[in-house]
């Protein structure tokens, strides 16, 4: 109140409130609160401190209220923002939405305590452009009544947004029309300001007064000596040479051994200068010694060597994982709340509801799969041959690639080696055409600088009076209807003076007739209203007497209930609990079997792997064995033949033509031995290949029996399984339909009872029911009869409510 009272004070107005400090630090605040970190208290107070102290500016307590005000009412707020951006978006800039948010809850919310002239003068301290779109909007009557009607009834109740709130914004229109004027006048010659500083900034006048222009001044050239122009020292040169001197000759002599051994000299004669000067005549320390007789370090030394001994830096905080066998059972160890017990049961339902699901998939889908194991292990044998194939591929493409990798770079270097000389080439043709473009460009700007220079003395004349003529006829229209609305409103103003005097005028007449009224109070009577729920004051306390004991019968009722539910999900968590356990010790006994199974299946497969292996081992050893002596015997071959040969040669010199006859049969002769050995070694690979080939085939088979075995027994354990668990979920499904039953007998027998209760304790509410009843019953079978006979009665019905 204290600063609306100085808000509304005209002789505070200008001088001691800061209008345009108030809106910024109202934007200020609703920016930098963070609702996480802060409440909407403590950010003001750290903003703004104690407003309500005696040394407090009440501006700051404004603030305080504005920045609360657009918290409290943010939803009005926030459907105004979002219809006034959408009818505006191509006026208005996203970045002002706190200054609108702000203004708009000034306007709304406290405009009749400010009066509209201090809402005026907040306005004004702003932007006029900005002022004018928010108020022209806010304050219209086609907006009010449509679009911010229709989202304002969405967060508020319609009945105080037509009463109240545009009723507070509808009496303002007319002033904010005058206002509105003034504010685009203001926008207007800001314009005209905004544009007369930017043609003084291109003239280079900004800052500078404005002064009429004088005659010109004739300038007559005084007879001054002229100036003797300045001496400028010579610069001095600065040398760049570096002299170096020659090499000292000491450095000869010297080298590191000889100084590693000057450096410990000197360090040991330092030494014994300083044992010298701390031991010549000074008498030792008299160390602290114990009670026995025992120095003080050498206790301090036994203590710390058995502190270190116990310390175990090797240690390891691995520990071995416990056993359970050992240990109490799991039950006894957890205990388990009613969550984790609901968790679990519905763990194990689902697991239930999955394997009812694979096995009714079974039953409808069952076939025989081991015709697609065996396509699966031949897809994926032809799988494995086909990658080793891309990989030998993929090496070759490599060698390839790297070799046109390299003719690649080759080319590259000398196609960019062309095309820098053309760069070179281009590059001086663009400078000599920059050149001819430079000159072109000085050109035009002269002459441009020219045709300025003619037309600067009388384009801003003519300028200033087309703006001056502009001025003028603005202003002119501006008072014309400024004395048009003025009219307008002493006439609205006079009407409502008369019609204000009228109404006092009817009050008074009112008032004047004074009439007596005698009420006796009767509390057996009703008031009279002819309401359907009329009662008089005897019977009304009857009545809550009767409902006092109805809501203790009911409030007994209800304990009594709720202690029969807590028992019921008592005895429904133990029996859920008890299943769980049972599945649970079911399921690990399954498991382990399972898992001892599948080990001993692991087991058994490698052992056939490892004798496999053996076997292939020993059969590519002997395969190898056997090649190397076939060749072996043949080099031997090779090189008795070549020895027989060279011996003949010796023993035949005299006859070159027999010696070169019997070298062509022997050759002939070695080359069909060749053909016979590679045709025998081909045989012999032919065949042991079909062999190898007939034994995969028989291995693939038997292995392939066994797994058809394995899987043969593993459905049947699931089979087993299933038969089993079936059992005991068809005993769960029979226990809860008994609990079910119960249930409902139980509820039965509970509705009864409170039925029988609620009929004795309360006979009065009982006979009022079955007369209503009796009476609806009447009414439906006359409304059946009356329409059965052709005739339909539309009739109107009132309905009044009674408060309290």
């Amino acid at each position: 109140k204290n600063i609306v009272k100085m808000v509304k004070d005209k002789r505070t107005r200008g001088t001691g409130v800061d209008n345009h400090w108030m809106l910024q630090k109202c934007q200020e605040l609703i920016k930098s609160f963070n609702p996480v970190t802060h409440s909407i208290d403590t950010h003001c107070l750290e903003a703004l401190g104690d407003v309500h102290a005696p040394n407090a500016k009440p501006e700051s307590l404004f603030v305080q209220q504005v920045v609360y005000g657009c918290f409290k009412e943010t939803k009005i707020l926030k459907c105004f923002i979002e219809d006034f951006y959408i009818d505006n978006s191509a006026r208005v800039l996203r970045s002002d939405i706190t200054l609108y948010t702000v203004l708009a809850y000034i306007a709304i919310f406290r405009v009749d305590e400010l009066s509209f002239d201090k809402f005026k003068d907040i306005c004004l301290s702003q932007e006029p452009s900005k002022v004018n779109t928010i108020v022209t909007y806010l304050f219209n009557s086609e907006n009010l009544w449509n679009t911010l009607r229709s989202s304002w009834m969405k967060v508020r109740d319609l009945e105080y947004v037509e009463n109240q709130l545009i009723p507070r914004l509808e009496k303002y229109v007319t002033d904010i029309m005058r206002f509105s004027m003034e504010l685009e006048k203001n926008a207007v010659d800001n314009a005209a300001a905004e544009a007369a500083k930017e043609e003084m900034r291109a003239k280079g006048e900004v800052g500078l007064p404005k002064v009429e222009k004088k005659a010109t001044t004739r300038p007559i050239s005084p007879n001054i000596t002229k100036p003797r122009p300045p001496v400028i020292a010579e610069p001095e040169r600065i040398a760049q040479l570096t002299l170096s001197h020659e090499v000292p000759g000491f450095l000869d002599n010297i080298n590191l051994e000889k100084l590693n051994n000057k450096r410990e000299m000197e360090r040991e004669a330092t030494l014994k200068a300083t044992r010298d000067k701390y031991n010549a005549g000074v008498k030792p320390f008299e160390l602290h010694e114990t009670k026995g007789g025992r120095p003080f370090a050498e206790i301090q030394k036994e203590v710390e060597d058995k502190f270190a001994s116990e310390l175990r830096f090797d240690a390891s905080f691995i520990h071995e994982p416990p056993d359970f066998s050992k240990q109490k059972s799991l039950q006894q160890q957890v205990k388990n709340n009613a969550s984790a017990i609901l968790r679990e049961d519905a763990i194990y339902r689902k697991q239930q509801a999955k394997d009812v699901q694979l096995l009714r998939a079974y039953e409808e889908e069952l076939r025989d799969p081991t015709e697609f194991y065996l396509w699966q292990k031949e897809m994926r044998d032809r799988d494995a041959v086909e990658k080793l194939e891309k990989v030998v591929f993929r090496r070759e493409q490599a060698k390839a690639s790297a070799i046109d990798a390299k003719e690649a770079i080759l080319k590259q270097r000398e196609d960019n080696f062309t095309v820098a000389e053309m760069l070179r080439e281009q590059a001086d043709v663009i400078k000599q055409q920059r050149d001819l473009e430079n000159e072109i460009a000085m050109l035009k700007n002269q002459s441009m600088a020219r045709d300025i220079a003619e037309a600067r003395d009388t384009r801003p004349k003519e300028a200033g009076q087309k703006a001056a003529e502009d001025r003028a006829m603005r202003a002119q229209r501006l008072r014309e209807e400024m004395e048009a609305a003025r009219l307008a409103k002493i006439e609205e103003d006079k009407a409502e003076e008369e019609e204000k005097a009228d109404k006092i005028r009817q009050l008074r007449a009112l008032n004047t007739v004074h009439k007596k009224h005698i009420v006796v109070f009767d509390p057996t009577e009703t008031a009279g209203h002819r309401l359907s729920s009329e009662m008089s004051y005897m019977e009304m306390k009857e009545r809550l007497k009767h409902d006092k004991v109805r809501e203790e019968e009911k409030e007994q009722l209800k304990r009594a209930q709720i202690e029969y539910e807590k028992q019921r999900r008592l005895s429904d968590l133990e029996r859920r609990q008890a299943s769980t356990l049972r599945a649970r010790q079911v399921k690990a006994e399954t498991n382990s079997t399972l898992r001892q199974k599948e080990a001993e299946r692991k087991k058994k497969e490698a052992e056939d792997t490892e004798i496999l292996r053996k076997i292939a081992a020993e059969k590519l050893e002997k395969e190898l064995k056997e090649k190397r002596e076939l060749a072996k015997a043949e080099q031997a071959a090779m090189k008795a033949e070549q020895e027989r040969i060279k011996r003949q040669q010796q023993y035949l010199g005299a006859a070159m033509g027999q010696v070169e006859q019997m070298r062509e049969e022997q050759m002939s002769m070695a080359r069909k031995r060749q053909k016979d050995t590679l045709e025998r070694t081909q045989r012999e690979s032919m065949a042991m290949y079909q062999e190898s080939a007939m034994k995969d085939r028989d291995n693939k088979v038997h292995l392939e029996r066994k797994e058809r075995l394995m899987r043969e027994n593993s459905l049947k354990e699931k089979q087993d399984q299933y038969a089993f668990e079936k059992k005991a979920y068809l005993n769960k499904l029979k226990e809860t339909v008994l609990y079910k039953k119960e249930m409902f007998q139980a509820g039965q027998t509970q509705h009864a009872v409170t039925k029988t209760v609620i009929i004795e304790h309360n006979p009065y509410a009982q006979k009022i029911s079955e007369e209503s009843l009796t009476k609806a019953m009447q009414m439906n079978n006359s409304k059946r009869v009356s329409m059965s006979g052709g005739k339909t009665r539309l009739g109107k019905s009132t309905v009044s409510f009674q408060d309290g």
